[in-house]
């Protein structure tokens, strides 16, 4: 009898004392937190995924409907356009960084031109990489984004940011035609740079006929920002400013930025690339800003370069490169390279085999994947290639020649 009074005593004061009530509501609101910030954090990641892919989707079918618009036909082959069929978002120029299964490799695009519909048509799918719900079992989620643009029906007023990079260095002052000898000049032959001239203003006023003198929308919201970076050695500067900007409409690329250019200088691509990667970086808030003080929504821009040049980058930082068997061997003092072919001198005076090599080709490129990374459409025009002799009016005794070792490729 009197073990079963103890046993009653223990389960009475077991059932009475709540001292653990607060460490099992603990762990019990850990898991619901814990949880909570899981489901979130893939829930952010999706939606990434989802305006990601609906940005490809939006600027691939319009892309692709314009093309057919000007053409009257699809693209044939990658160096035109995108072609009908299965594109992997790698393949088109655009990243998906670590939040997705496979990255941009494994997001597909497929495009279809269809020309009973006169339409367009872009999927994107793919598979994020969740973090919590990957305890239940789930290894991936799945996203897609689709985009339909009539061939008819382009909608030219989607807000834009174009950039102009050209070259103004100084074989832009020869022919537009190869010479017969020495010393004649062809018939109705004139300097690149007049060509180039010509060009800049045919772009200007036939955008212009496309979407009216005014850029703006019919809820008033201005749509369209240009910029000009002529270049040679360096970005050439305007008259007015000691530092060229973005502009609103035209005014980026009117007639005061374009008849000042003249050709003179060596060539270096980089700081040009480099500030139009900067320019763009800040396209997103100038449209954004504009929207919201006319109280309509955002729509993220378009963002184009138009990149030309007619010759290899000619100046900027030398940079080593090894080289086994070159038989050149370089050593760097005070910033100045010196180099030797005797190899008996350079192992004793800490040469390296190889050869230099301009840095302005690299970052010229890595600012074009930057801004490809974040759907800059980038357009590279080879301006007057052909190799040759060209009239030059300052040098008619030394005329310019393209080599194949001075063509930009």
């Amino acid at each position: 009898m009197s073990n079963i009074r103890k046993r009653n005593g223990l389960l009475s004061r077991f059932r009475e004392n709540e001292d653990g009530n607060v460490t099992i509501m603990f762990g019990i609101s850990v898991v619901a937190v814990v949880g909570l910030m899981g489901a979130a954090m893939d829930y952010s990641t999706m939606s990434s995924a989802k305006a990601r892919s609906q940005s490809i989707a939006d600027q691939t079918a319009l892309s692709a409907a314009i093309f057919v618009k000007n053409n009257d036909r699809a693209p044939k082959a990658d160096e035109e356009g995108v072609v009908e069929g299965q594109h992997s978002a790698s393949s088109l120029g655009y990243d998906f960084k670590g939040w997705v299964d496979g990255g941009a490799e494994n997001v597909s695009v497929n495009v279809v031109y269809d020309d009973n519909a006169k339409e367009a048509r872009v999927t994107v799918r793919g598979k994020t990489v969740p973090t919590f719900i990957q305890v239940l079992g789930k290894q991936n989620l799945d996203f897609s984004a689709e985009a339909t643009v009539s061939y008819l029906e382009v909608d030219e007023m989607h807000p834009a940011s174009i950039v102009l990079v050209l070259d103004n260095s100084g074989s832009m002052r020869w022919d537009s035609d190869k010479m017969t000898n020495s010393t004649t000049r062809p018939p109705n032959a004139s300097s690149r740079m007049s060509g180039l001239k010509t060009s800049v203003r045919t772009f200007r006023d036939e955008l212009r006929d496309r979407i009216g003198d005014q850029q703006v929308t019919d809820d008033g919201v201005r749509v369209l920002r240009t910029g000009i970076l002529p270049y040679n050695s360096a970005i050439i500067p305007s008259n007015d400013l000691n530092e060229r900007q973005m502009a609103w409409g035209f005014s980026g690329i009117e007639e005061t930025f374009i008849a000042p250019m003249i050709a003179a200088g060596g060539t270096n691509s980089n700081p040009p690339m480099t500030e139009a990667k900067r320019w763009l970086g800040l396209e997103d808030d100038k449209h954004r800003t504009e929207a919201e003080n006319k109280s309509e929504s955002y729509r993220e821009p378009l963002k184009f370069v138009v990149f030309m040049t007619d010759g290899q980058n000619t100046s900027g930082d030398y940079i080593f490169v090894d080289e086994p068997g070159s038989g050149y061997f370089y050593r760097e003092i005070n910033n100045r390279w010196y180099y030797t072919r005797s190899r008996w001198w350079a192992g004793r005076n800490g040469y390296r085999e190889g050869r230099l090599k301009l840095d302005s080709d690299d970052k010229t490129i890595e600012s074009c994947q930057a801004m490809h990374a974040e759907d800059t459409v980038v357009y590279t025009i080879g301006y007057a290639l052909d190799v040759g002799k060209y009239y030059d009016p300052l040098y008619l005794n030394d005329p310019g020649e393209v080599t194949e070792g001075t063509r930009s490729t």
